[in-house]
């Protein structure tokens, strides 16, 4: 199997997404204040940010199956981490969610928001966290922890492919590649050989 020398690996991944994506947040909110327009140019940024990092974690079988490299290699090995990362980027999300609703005093964002859809996202985001640590994966047990991590995972895509495809009318040029990577990853998940690759100790 071929190795990787990346520098960046398990936990100091998810360190590093929370200082960037806190220090973008805390930009934002520095350059634009703590009110609606920054709240929700908070709220854009880390749904964008998640989807990186979901992007991260979901490509990186398909990509080892069709080829061993040193980026599949890293990206497969790391991919609990980016996971994790994702949650942090979306946890940031919410405070900007709840920070919106508080400067608005309520008014927005609006009740429609916070769908079953919306509540089920955070459900799976926070049952996939806890069971990316080893003890309460192993109390969990494999099959069912395949069947929840599978099913959250291609909701996540879901969720991310209809959000950003509905937002490409209002942002062609920001929402756009989003949308194509997140189609062209599952189709690479779809089309290459489902060979099992053991990842080296």
């Amino acid at each position: 199997m071929t190795d990787t020398k990346l520098p960046l690996q398990k936990w100091g991944i998810v360190g590093w997404s929370a200082l960037v994506v806190g220090t973008m947040v805390a930009t934002i909110w520095l350059v634009n204040g703590l009110d609606e327009q920054g709240m929700r140019m908070a709220i854009r940024a880390t749904a964008r940010t998640s989807c990186l990092l979901f992007l991260c974690a979901f490509v990186g079988s398909a990509l080892h199956r069709m080829r061993s490299t040193p980026l599949s290699v890293w990206l497969l090995k790391n991919r609990r981490y980016f996971g994790v990362s994702m949650a942090v980027s979306h946890t940031y999300h919410a405070i900007a969610i709840f920070g919106l609703w508080y400067v608005t005093a309520g008014t927005a964002p609006k009740f429609e928001s916070f769908t079953a859809f919306a509540i089920l996202g955070y459900i799976f985001l926070i049952a996939m966290t806890i069971t990316s640590f080893d003890r309460p994966a192993a109390l969990l047990g494999q099959r069912r922890w395949k069947v929840l991590h599978t099913t959250g995972m291609h909701f996540f895509w879901l969720a991310f492919t209809v959000e950003f495809s509905f937002k490409i009318a209002n942002s062609p040029l920001i929402y756009s590649p989003f949308v194509v990577l997140l189609i062209g990853v599952m189709v690479l998940r779809l089309v290459t050989p489902r060979r099992q690759r053991k990842l080296a100790s």
